[in-house]
């Protein structure tokens, strides 16, 4: 790296951690640090050293010109930009570690079992505690500053996403590709499946819900692509992904703010890898399309005005908060009063009845899809108490918390 612009880089890195807060790294091509504002996390991992993470993040072979995002083996994650000149790779930026949500302790102790590892658990908790904990969609955006502050240029959230999960991280070099692909042309017997799946997303698109769901009944779940030859599960997920990923976009065409479908994309991917059984990801699977295809359809009937969409699009983005009508008045500049009226007008609810809805139609998520306790959702979605959490519940969906777990526990042994 020529001096000024080793200067240049240091200070993009130094007011990139001032700002967020999270720790920064100039590395070379080599892989070694020469430029680091930032908290030494790794001081205190009992496993492995910073300069370790970095070379093996540094290592990977990669060119592209958007920032690139890993997780490594314990929980952590790091996105990295190419510092590139010409035709040349000069180093890169590497930011983290973060946690996207707080690692429990029944992870941990999982971790320490199934790597064997020799340490204590207050090791390890003690470590993650000391970590950041951001939203995956704020450490994306993170990533876009940080990446208009070197080369000047826009990127979209969603392509961000897309090119990260269809990313390879299997060798890249492919064996015989005229014979795979010969073997799935001989397989592909006509077009119905395409035209389905392409039917399928335009549906989403338009808002048609009851199209897409006869059209999901109808496609043939055994013919898909193969993206992992060495788990049935993880190629069931990764198929999932990818059209998880395209039903985003899907519905941001049809209309949905691009934050909103993101977060919705975001959300579902990460229960889709909690889960182990294939009736789960596909029941996962539906209800992810649904709920794009509902979102859309509800956008196009109901043209909101401006302040009502951001307090939607707040109270979605923050159902784990507390959510308050005065915080909510602030964002849109609003008189507390006027704003409550002007919900109540438009939605045919009052916020506190839209919150309760939306943080219940969450808990049931949880409740389908976690091996979350009933207090522990009460706590994560911030009801006051679990006595309270029912009662909203059972005003909202007819039925207790317990009632809606015991259901769903039957309707799984069926």
């Amino acid at each position: 790296m020529k001096l000024h612009l080793q200067k240049d880089l240091e200070y993009i890195c130094d007011q990139s951690f001032n700002i967020f807060k999270i720790p920064v790294y100039l590395v070379d091509k080599h892989g070694k640090i020469v430029f680091e504002p930032s908290i030494n996390y790794w001081n205190r991992h009992p496993l492995y050293s910073k300069d370790a993470i970095l070379q093996q993040l540094s290592s990977e072979n990669h060119t592209l010109p958007k920032p690139i995002f890993s997780e490594v083996a314990y929980f952590e994650n790091f996105f990295s930009i190419n510092i590139v000149y010409g035709d040349q790779s000069n180093g890169k930026i590497i930011v983290g570690p973060v946690l996207f949500t707080k690692v429990l302790e029944e992870s941990i102790i999982g971790v320490i079992n199934d790597l064997g590892l020799k340490i204590s658990t207050e090791e390890m908790e003690y470590y993650y505690r000391s970590l950041p904990v951001v939203s995956q969609l704020d450490f994306i955006h993170m990533s876009l500053a940080l990446y208009y502050m070197l080369y000047q240029q826009k990127l979209d959230v969603v392509d961000i996403h897309q090119t990260n999960l269809t990313r390879e991280k299997t060798p890249s070099q492919i064996e015989q590709p005229d014979i795979y692909l010969s073997e799935q042309r001989q397989k592909a017997t006509d077009g119905r499946d395409l035209l389905s799946e392409k039917r399928l997303f335009q549906y989403i698109k338009e808002g048609k819900k009851e199209e897409l769901k006869a059209i999901r009944s109808q496609l043939n779940e055994s013919e898909k692509g193969v993206l992992s030859k060495s788990s049935y599960l993880r190629n069931v997920k990764n198929l999932v992904i990818s059209g998880i990923t395209l039903a985003t976009r899907a519905a941001i065409d049809g209309g949905l703010n691009p934050e909103v479908a993101f977060t919705l994309s975001d959300l579902y991917i990460q229960k889709l890898e909690e889960l182990n059984n294939s009736k789960d990801i596909k029941q996962l699977t539906d209800s992810a399309f649904l709920e794009f295809t509902e979102r859309v359809e509800k956008g196009k009937k109901h043209r909101y005005s401006k302040p009502i969409n951001v307090c939607q699009n707040y109270i979605f983005t923050h159902l784990y908060d507390d959510i308050a009508v005065t915080h909510l008045a602030d964002l849109v500049e609003m008189n507390p009063n006027y704003l409550s009226n002007l919900f109540k007008k438009e939605v045919g609810q009052s916020i506190i009845e839209y919150i309760h809805l939306s943080k219940v139609d969450e808990a049931k998520n949880l409740i389908t899809y976690t091996n979350h306790s009933l207090s522990e959702i009460s706590s994560l979605l911030n009801f006051h108490d679990q006595s309270y959490f029912s009662k909203v519940f059972k005003k909202c969906a007819g039925v207790t918390p317990n009632q809606y777990k015991k259901g769903m526990v039957e309707s799984k042994e069926r």
